[in-house]
């Protein structure tokens, strides 16, 4: 996938920024978790993955069972061969969150061990974030050592 991206990009005389190549894929996926990237499975595509669990689960749900299926199988934790794909509904630069009202189920192949099948997302809105209650921040503390 890169390296297309890479030659579209030479064709178009444009320089490609992969910044994230070759991050070890745990510590992106919690990278991801912890900067409340609230991202969803719209589509499986792998051993391990059922359409009737996974679907719809955001990836902090996933996480544990993701990291196991590395474990035991080789999966990409972070779905870079395929095996899943999202969609984000929430993320510290949206300005509004994405609420799904209405989604189903599409079976694409029902390949009994490892079936592929996306949400289709019917219904959204748009939905104004909470702001932060005052005096609610998280505060850290900075150790200057002289």
């Amino acid at each position: 996938q890169r390296v297309r991206v890479e030659n579209v990009c030479k064709r178009l005389d444009l320089q490609p920024l992969a910044y994230l190549w070759q991050r070890k894929q745990e510590d992106l996926l919690r990278e991801m978790i912890s900067s409340n990237i609230q991202a969803i499975i719209i589509k499986v595509a792998a051993l391990g993955l059922d359409p009737d669990k996974h679907l719809g689960k955001t990836l902090d749900q996933m996480e544990p069972y993701l990291l196991e299926l590395s474990s035991k199988y080789g999966v990409h934790i972070c779905g870079e061969g395929g095996e899943y794909e999202t969609f984000t509904l929430d993320c510290p630069l949206f300005k509004k969150k994405i609420i799904v009202d209405s989604s189903e189920v599409v079976i694409h192949s029902a390949d009994a061990f490892a079936p592929v099948a996306y949400l289709r997302l019917l219904e959204l809105h748009l939905e104004d974030k909470v702001s932060p209650v005052p005096g609610n921040y998280r505060t850290s503390h900075c150790i200057h050592n002289s």
